[in-house]
């Protein structure tokens, strides 16, 4: 489905013809037509216009005339007047950073002349709050919901049955669903660093829907309905017992979910040239881990402790784990730079601090078996809800930080 949704990528567009040509003086054009090597989404292309008076006369958003994608083109207006008539445009590029360009031609002749006008090609602070915001809930509902059903499906799967297990899958696929549409929504007036009135743009829409972001984000959409089905069923199966059963759930979970996990690779800004298949590799295995070690790190906290005794064999496997995972987050945070770097590393010392808790928890008691029924156990448990609260800030946090490290500007 990835491979049939998602375009591959085509580089930056580099400006091929102008027509009318710069400087050119016309009879009278019927539209201005700027053609590049590839195709562009004219929808998130911004094309201003001023007529020799020196007004802006482009009411409508560009569009790609037919047969032509390679080319954004917008209408001369009904009444045309002699003299020079100045237009200036930008089109996102792959890494969403505008690239503006500027000429001028004349009608019937060169009588009257005018400045270039100025773009403005600065960001509404609102679209970006809504577009950052919903990256951030649609990347804490990925991380948190694949390492719920991780957890449900290899550690713990008569938590299946508790409503706080029920309540949390919920959340975050609602959660996934509604952060995502609202991304798809806001993202036209990000790229084209339009106002909040103009955002959601129907023509800005369309334009989100053909851009390779716009696709990434359409797939996750589509990927989401049989994913969360197939974890459905796998809940619903005979519980793993043995080690090679674990094994196999902990495999069916992941490889389905790296499906999922691979569209956030794909929606985020990249070089011309695209990801390469080591780049989405690594970057989709570095958010499987963040997701495996900060479920089962929020299973712990949230449901798994309240359930008391019941859970105790699925923590003390929980407790083995995390550790493991939490050393081999921090591990592959190391091929990150930048705010990603601090994000997953953050992330990593809270799953190894919680794994460790649980492991110095489950010694105590091992040696100390009056702990087993909670009489000698209060401070033990005093010292993780300490650790679980502290983690679970660093963790929101962390969490916060992801997506807006992959957004420029």
């Amino acid at each position: 489905m990835l491979l049939t949704v998602l375009p591959s990528p085509s580089g930056d567009p580099e400006l091929v013809s102008l027509s009318p040509k710069d400087g050119q003086t016309v009879k009278s054009p019927d539209e201005v037509r700027i053609t590049f090597d590839r195709p562009v989404p004219a929808e998130l292309a911004t094309v201003q216009m001023t007529d020799p008076a020196g007004e802006r006369i482009v009411s409508t958003r560009p569009y790609n005339p037919p047969g032509a994608d390679d080319a954004i083109a917008v209408p001369m207006p009904k009444t045309r007047y002699e003299g020079i008539y100045s237009v200036v445009w930008s089109v996102p590029s792959s890494t969403l950073e505008p690239m503006v360009g500027s000429s001028t031609f004349s009608v019937f002749s060169s009588a009257r002349l005018t400045a270039v006008p100025g773009l403005v090609v600065d960001r509404d602070p609102v679209v970006v709050t809504v577009y950052t915001v919903a990256g951030t809930l649609a990347t804490a509902a990925l991380v948190l919901g694949v390492g719920t059903v991780f957890v449900l499906g290899v550690a713990w799967p008569e938590g299946t049955r508790r409503p706080g297990s029920r309540r949390l899958l919920r959340y975050t696929l609602a959660t996934m669903v509604l952060a995502t549409l609202v991304s798809l929504l806001s993202f036209g007036g990000y790229a084209a660093r339009t106002s909040l009135g103009d955002a959601f743009d129907p023509a800005l829409l369309a334009g989100t829907i053909k851009s390779g972001i716009g696709a990434a984000l359409m797939a996750r959409l589509l990927i989401l309905l049989p994913l969360t089905l197939g974890f459905w069923q796998l809940l619903r199966s005979e519980p793993a017992r043995t080690s090679v059963e674990r094994l196999t759930a902990a495999a069916t979970v992941l490889g389905a979910a790296s499906a999922l996990a691979a569209t956030w690779v794909f929606a985020r800004p990249y070089a011309p040239a695209g990801p390469g298949p080591l780049s989405v590799a690594a970057d989709t295995a570095l958010l499987l881990a963040a997701s495996v070690g900060v479920g089962a790190a929020v299973m712990q906290w949230t449901v798994l402790r309240r359930a008391g005794v019941q859970a105790a064999p699925a923590t003390r496997l929980l407790a083995r784990i995390m550790p493991v995972g939490g050393a081999v987050l921090l591990l592959a945070a190391t091929t990150t730079d930048g705010w990603r770097l601090i994000a997953f590393g953050a992330l990593a010392v809270v799953v190894f601090s919680t794994g460790v808790a649980l492991l110095y928890r489950e010694r105590r008691r091992r040696s100390d078996p009056e702990e087993s029924d909670g009489r000698r156990d209060k401070p033990a448990r005093r010292r993780l809800r300490k650790v679980a609260a502290v983690s679970a800030s660093v963790t929101v946090v962390a969490l916060a930080a992801l997506p807006g490290s992959a957004l420029p500007g």
